[in-house]
């Protein structure tokens, strides 16, 4: 049997190799190959997590659901979010535009004099859910509105988590909040309605 390593070299290590060698279209054609990887990679898990809490929720129910995402969130995030606290406003706002990034979302940033807000125009994770209506396919989105729904009904179990985070940081004194938007109607058609991140100075 021979081993085949040359398979264990992708698009990243031929970009690094493009790039000492002067070559730098070549480099960017790997460096887009890398983004589209992940971007599809992405997409996949986003769509098995939304059908999995969306079958956790139909099988045990919201009451259930609301429990099993708090903890979700406060024993995943809490050292995360913990380290905010010894962060400056900018600092929370880069590490917020690093994860929106990783998500390949459509975002911007905007600043006023008490604070920072990280504006989601096109997510690539809950919003695509909704976009798509692959989260409604799922029967991955609740039937009634609750306080942890922001409210709605129709709303993807997926982005939960973003109400548990704002109880999260205010348990842990950080001055934040998460505000959920739609970003798009039933038919996929985009819609002012944003979700964002305000981080307060």
């Amino acid at each position: 049997m021979v081993r085949r390593d040359d398979f264990l070299i992708g698009p990243k290590e031929k970009a690094v190799e493009a790039i000492k060698a002067g070559r730098t279209e070549e480099a960017l054609g790997y460096l887009n190959e890398v983004h589209e990887q992940s971007h599809k990679l992405h997409d996949a898990y986003c769509n098995h997590l939304s059908l999995l809490l969306g079958t956790l929720a139909e099988l045990q129910g919201d009451e259930w659901y609301e429990a099993f995402d708090r903890k979700t969130v406060f024993d995943l995030f809490r050292e995360k979010y913990s380290r905010w606290l010894d962060m400056s406003p900018e600092e929370m706002v880069a590490d917020i535009s690093n994860s929106q990034r990783a998500h390949f979302n459509e975002f911007h940033v905007e600043e006023d004099e008490e604070k920072f807000a990280v504006v989601i125009t096109g997510c690539n994770a809950g919003g695509r859910l909704v976009r798509d209506r692959i989260a409604k396919k799922q029967n991955a989105v609740t039937k009634k509105a609750h306080p942890w729904s922001f409210n709605r009904v129709g709303f993807p179990y997926y982005c939960s988590h973003g109400y548990m985070l704002n109880d999260l940081w205010k348990e842990l004194g950080v001055k934040a909040e998460l505000q959920w938007g739609a970003q798009y109607d039933d038919q996929g058609n985009k819609i002012d309605d944003p979700c964002k991140y305000i981080v307060y100075k």
